[in-house]
Formats: C-alpha cells, structure tokens, sequence
C-alpha cells in the first residue's frame, strides 16, 4: 500500500535549546486507512528546509 502523505518529521519533538540540525530526522508517512509510520531516512536539506510541519521550537530557558 502506497502512502497518501510522506513528509520530513522528526523522530522526537526538539528539547527546550535544541537545534533543528540536531534532530533525528526521516519521514513521517501517512497511509489510506489512517495509520502512520516513521521512515528512518534522513530528508535532503532542501526538503527540510522547504517543510511544512515540524516548526515549533522550543525556546531554552534562562
């Protein structure tokens, strides 16, 4: 079955601080009967860059 959705997420949301290049990126993929699935293979920096999801970073604390 072929994935209705495939886009670049991270494996764990980011730590207060953290930096969005020291994550552990792949894709996220969504299938037609609602199940998903985390593809461990690193996105190029291109699709990273151009996401649309996984934006929110934490700020670190003071």
């Amino acid at each position: 079955m072929e994935p209705i959705s495939r886009e670049p997420w991270w494996r764990e949301p980011p730590k207060p601080g953290q930096r969005e290049q020291d994550l552990h990126w792949g894709y996220l993929e969504i299938y037609k009967d609602g199940h998903a699935v985390f593809v461990d293979q690193r996105p190029s920096d291109r699709e990273l860059a151009e996401r649309k999801s996984c934006r929110n970073f934490p700020e670190a604390e003071d």
